[in-house]
């Protein structure tokens, strides 16, 4: 039974098959009772596998036709070379690619008033890196594609020295098919362009995967911002890092329009001197990709906390790698840092709730700074989101989207008491509404709980002594374990089961998630035992997990 007057269904291509492009936004979905209507999973391939484009948009037109749809979430990518993997191999021709983006016509005409948004990458500076092998190479057109970026851009003779180097280095084949690649993921590119100026779609993000400040991408995103210039496309386009957080990002942005929401956040650094470096894999400051990722998920921002929704706390990224702060001095100054930071934060937020987000290093949360959150005792029930993993764009947009989307539930459950009091609700309709409001609960902190048994636990602590293991015991490639991979999929799982258990016991367990019914008669919704732990390594590598949790939600009459 939905708490809403009518069930919203949204059409779902997601970017691929990983967590964070399905079940995330699966979770979102739950968490503001939405239906999400995504592929079968068989279609969208696994890692080098790519999805069945075809299969695809024949499902997508059929999922139209049945009508009551009232968005559709996009990838591109997907649409036209089966996934973001596919999207960096040349095996799909460009008469291929743009004959595949005839379906958003299809689409429009079936859907005429329904939001159709999509998404579509700015292609990364490398190919993928799918052994080792592979890695080598990935460095050598990394450095190549960058190297040239400054030869356009600065014309200095060391870099023109050090190209002309690299050109020898790499095969030939290799070089041409890359080029080959970024040449006709522009041209796609330039055709979701012009599918936003006709109507087929309503609002394009063109993200820009793994990058650096030089390179081919920089003259690419200057002709498309041209392009949508020519288009009066300014509210309706845009361009900024990232890639797998957009299917959460858009979905919170349909979401937000739908119901004429905008909310609006105070943001709070720990170290304010940071909020303009360059994070890992980025292209400009930090502030810049969060000022990208807020415009996508439609939320604003305002200078004074008391007039925020919501308080975000961010770690932007640091000067330098991780391996820089290990020294005992650098290590007591950053730990010091966020027990302020937090102190700080708690004061700033008073009552508000607030998003989490850590972008100092790539791939995974600074350890003192997780630390210090829950030595903090932030308290759960004020926790709206927390995120740090793979890229800062890819960290900031979910955490603004699961911190968005929550509010939106919050809100659901403020009309659930208000109807409670002023409506004679019968026993099994006030039951029906009650189930909806806890799986949005059990949505919400499952997700929550996710990101920090994934961001932290397994990417910060785990996935590194797993790759020593990985790599000098097993001699194994960490990029496709192969015949290790059932072993040291038992061994991740040992491991952040036992880890896990601890966090949800010592911080989850017995804590309020929220507050339900009138004051004189409340009731809390606590989280109970964690009863199963399921994990595997979904594409057979290291760089990625997927968790699922079961644990209990109990309702606890308030003191």
């Amino acid at each position: 039974m939905s708490i809403r007057h009518r069930v919203h269904r949204v059409i779902y291509v997601p970017l691929d098959d990983r967590p964070c492009n399905v079940v995330h936004v699966q979770l979102l979905a739950r968490m503001v009772d939405y239906e999400l209507l995504i592929p079968p999973i068989e279609m969208l391939g696994r890692y080098t596998r790519p999805g069945d484009a075809d299969a695809i948009a024949t499902w997508m037109l059929r999922e139209a036709s049945a009508g009551s749809i009232d968005s559709a979430i996009l990838s591109l990518d997907m649409l036209a070379y089966g996934g973001l993997v596919g999207s960096r191999s040349p095996d799909v021709r460009t008469e291929t690619a743009l004959q595949r983006l005839d379906a958003l016509t299809e689409l429009r005409q079936m859907l005429p008033d329904a939001a159709i948004y999509a998404h579509n990458v700015i292609m990364r500076l490398s190919i993928t890196a799918s052994s080792d092998d592979a890695a080598v190479h990935w460095q050598l057109l990394h450095e190549y594609s960058v190297t040239k970026g400054r030869v356009e851009a600065l014309g200095e003779d060391s870099d023109r020295q050090r190209l002309a180097e690299l050109e020898t280095l790499i095969p030939l084949p290799l070089l041409s098919k890359y080029e080959a690649c970024r040449e006709r993921n522009h041209q796609v590119n330039r055709r979701a362009i012009d599918e936003t100026a006709q109507g087929n779609l309503d609002y394009l993000v063109l993200a820009q995967e793994d990058a650096a400040p030089y390179g081919p991408h920089i003259q690419e995103q200057r002709h498309l911002a041209h392009l949508a210039d020519q288009h009066r496309l300014t509210d309706r386009f845009a361009i900024h890092p990232g890639a797998d957080e957009l299917g959460q990002t858009l979905f919170a942005r349909f979401v937000h329009s739908h119901m004429e929401k905008t909310p609006s956040v105070y943001v709070l650094y720990a170290n304010p001197d940071d909020a303009d470096n360059v994070a890992q894999f980025e292209d400009r400051p930090f502030s810049d990709t969060l000022s990208g990722q807020l415009m996508t998920v439609g939320v604003s921002t305002t200078t004074d906390p008391a007039e925020a929704d919501f308080v975000m706390g961010i770690n932007p990224p640091a000067t330098g790698e991780r391996a820089d702060y290990q020294s005992s001095d650098m290590l007591t100054a950053r730990q010091e840092q966020a027990r302020e930071f937090f102190d700080m934060l708690l004061q700033t937020a008073g009552d508000k709730r607030m998003a989490i987000c850590d972008v100092a290093f790539a791939n995974g949360a600074e350890d003192c700074f997780a630390r210090a959150l829950l030595d903090q005792r932030v308290p759960l029930r004020q926790m709206l989101s927390f995120s740090a993993w793979n890229t800062a764009a890819n960290s900031v947009g979910s955490a603004l989207a699961h911190a968005s989307l929550r509010l939106i539930a919050l809100q659901d459950k403020g009309a659930f008491d208000l109807a409670s009091l002023l409506v004679d609700l019968s026993p099994m309709r006030y039951l029906q509404l009650l189930d909806t409001l806890i799986d949005s609960e059990t949505a919400h902190a499952g997700l929550l709980f996710s990101h920090l048994a994934d961001d932290w636990l397994y990417q910060t602590q785990i996935r590194p002594q797993v790759t020593e293991h990985v790599v000098n015991l097993l001699r194994a490639s960490i990029f496709d374990l192969a015949d290790s991979s059932q072993q040291v999929q038992n061994m991740v799982s040992d491991m952040l089961t036992r880890a896990a258990a601890d966090l949800w016991a010592t911080h989850f367990l017995g804590k309020e998630s929220v507050r339900i019914g009138p004051e004189d008669n409340a009731a809390s919704v606590a989280l109970a035992e964690l009863e199963e732990t399921r994990i595997t390594l979904p594409w057979g590598r290291l760089f990625e997990v997927d968790l699922h949790f079961n644990f209990g939600m109990e309702l606890v009459a308030s003191s």
